[in-house]
């Protein structure tokens, strides 16, 4: 159920709710459990760290891929630059909502 949530996109605390009001902007609350989602100043600052460890999940196997090829600079690139530039909005919308799901996995909020 809660990794279904996850790929939805939905409030870690009902698994009902959608965080995102966009694709790119949050909202405050959940529209159907009414927690709110960032419990304090810097709360997200942990999904920033949760972003670094999917994109090198994504762009390690193609740095492998290029250095075992010997690849020129140049094709580190033009593989890598436009590949971040596809994902990086979807990294920062999911390392979001992972943060979401394992904080309140560790520390569930009352009622």
């Amino acid at each position: 159920m809660r990794l279904k949530a996850i790929l939805h996109s939905h409030c870690p605390h009902c698994l009902r709710g959608p965080v995102f009001a966009s694709f790119m902007r949050m909202n405050e609350t959940c529209p159907v459990c009414g927690v709110k989602f960032e419990r304090e100043d810097g709360y997200f600052m942990m999904s920033v760290f949760i972003g670094y460890v999917m994109t090198a999940v994504v762009l390690l196997p193609i740095v492998i891929y290029l250095y075992l090829n010997d690849a020129s600079a140049t094709w580190y690139l033009l593989a890598l630059l436009p590949t971040l530039l596809i994902l990086s909005p979807l990294i920062f919308h999911y390392a979001r909502i992972l943060w979401l799901h394992i904080d309140e996995v560790l520390d569930p909020r009352r009622g």
